[in-house]
């Protein structure tokens, strides 16, 4: 999975000697990366490989079991193995929450536990009870994307890239003028061109915002690929550590970018072939058919998620409460206005009725 990425590294490699000489940027000129890995299970990133999936020959192979067990699961952290980015700097740096081993509780908001209704409520810090399909229709809601792109300090300088081409319907590029590329109008197989078309555009283009939008987690969970998904899972994560060391290594940046992971919704926990499906079950309802194993129920877990942040507009010290505690969880309608505030920008000026930003993160 690494040797993608050893061409980039040697680049980075070659300019970050002198930047570390240059003087930091201005104060006012914050910077956002946000990174999404679609329908990507808590219980994989904080756990790291799930056993009963590595030995069922439905989802694994029987020749790369063993190898799923040589890469990922050879200490007491399986999870820092497959993601080991995320549970290093970013842990250690950071934040990273919603290891619900923990008590730590993070759910999205929205009733429908898949893609469109997620993104939405990312970007947009609300969830929307209209919006119940993945169908390409533009998303009637303004983005903090939008809201940035027409402010005179980001305009021409928010970008966004994904690999499903829904994408420039939910932020509306016709509308709000961001640009998005949609990964050549597929979903799978492009994240890798996804990922080398962000990392350009980083280092050229040195926007305030970068959105990149993963998704081969979800396409190759669909179709029961666990090794597949978890191979993706660190391939993710290597590109994620590739962007947060050029934005390092920069000094119009260093020091000026604050880096959000999450993802849009989870997967379902139980067993058998549930961790390939994804939805509540009033979108089951919906579309029964459009389910491998239809359920009543949906598919709970579908609704729990994680995040990562690190960066100057995150408090690294902030405790991490015992967010099940009377009920309590953390939102996925709380990360718009996260990222505004990360920027130094006002949300309420964007939207007053939005989630308000997660406690550990900081107005810079």
């Amino acid at each position: 999975m690494r040797p993608i990425f050893a061409a980039m590294f040697a680049l980075v490699a070659a300019f970050a000697a002198p930047a570390l000489q240059a003087k930091p940027a201005p104060a006012s000129d914050q910077r956002l990366i946000l990174v999404t890995l679609d329908g990507t299970r808590w219980l994989d990133i904080f756990r790291g490989p799930e056993v009963r999936l590595v030995i069922d020959k439905d989802y694994t192979k029987p020749d790369l079991k063993e190898t799923i067990v040589q890469t990922w699961m050879t200490t007491e952290n399986p999870g820092a193995e497959l993601m080991p980015f995320l549970h290093g700097t970013v842990a250690r740096q950071g934040v990273l929450t919603g290891n619900r081993d923990l008590n730590e509780c993070f759910n999205v908001a929205n009733t429908m536990w898949f893609s469109y209704p997620g993104y939405n409520e990312i970007f947009t810090g609300r969830a929307d009870s209209e919006i119940t399909s993945n169908d390409p229709e533009y998303n009637r809601n303004v983005t903090f994307f939008e809201w940035l792109q027409r402010r005179p300090a980001f305009a021409g300088k928010v970008l966004a890239f994904g690999n499903w081409d829904v994408f420039p319907y939910i932020i509306n590029d016709k509308r709000s003028g961001v640009p998005v590329n949609p990964g050549l109008g597929q979903r799978y197989p492009t994240e890798t061109l996804t990922m080398r078309l962000a990392l350009d555009a980083w280092r050229t283009q040195k926007p305030r915002v970068l959105y990149v939008g993963l998704g081969d987690t979800d396409e190759l969970a669909h179709i029961g690929d666990y090794p597949g998904y978890l191979a993706a899972m660190n391939r993710d994560d290597d590109f994620i550590a590739e962007l947060w060391r050029m934005a390092q290594a920069d000094p119009e940046t260093r020091g000026k970018t604050t880096l959000i992971v999450t993802t849009d919704h989870g997967r379902g926990t139980g067993f058998g072939g549930a961790w390939t499906e994804h939805g509540s079950a009033a979108s089951v309802a919906l579309d029964p058919a459009g389910f491998t194993i239809p359920d009543k129920a949906g598919f709970p877990g579908s609704e729990q998620i994680w995040l990562g942040a690190i960066g100057p507009g995150v408090d690294a010290s902030a405790p991490v409460l015992d967010t099940f505690e009377d009920g309590k969880c953390l939102s996925q309608s709380q990360i718009a206005a996260s990222a505004l505030t990360a920027l130094g920008e006002d949300w309420r000026a964007f939207d007053a009725k939005a989630g308000e930003p997660l406690p550990f993160f900081v107005r810079k």
